[in-house]
């Protein structure tokens, strides 16, 4: 499945918006792992523009100010460093 990282605020506007997003994370993701407070990978089929889209309504609806969100996909030559091995387990059994 096609794996999107997501770049967001934390916690902007207090924790109702920071529920909303995790909750529109629930209806679209078929999994996630936050990778750090202000970084989540989600494995889904949407594109990054619906998915921001998604995400937006979700926080505006919340009340949250306007912040920080960015939808790219993960590519296959996607590298990294510092992940815990859960994650890079979470992300080759996604990439499967």
């Amino acid at each position: 499945m096609p794996i999107c990282l997501v770049l967001h605020e934390p916690g902007l506007g207090g924790p109702a918006p920071e529920q909303a997003f995790f909750d529109a994370v629930f209806e679209v993701a078929s999994s996630h792992w936050r990778v750090a407070p202000g970084a989540t990978l989600l494995g889904t089929d949407l594109s990054p523009g619906y998915l921001r889209d998604h995400l937006r309504r979700a926080l505006d609806g919340a009340g949250a100010p306007p912040g920080l969100l960015l939808v790219t996909p993960l590519s296959n030559g996607a590298a990294w460093h510092g992940i815990p091995p859960e994650g890079e387990e979470w992300i080759a059994g996604e990439a499967d």
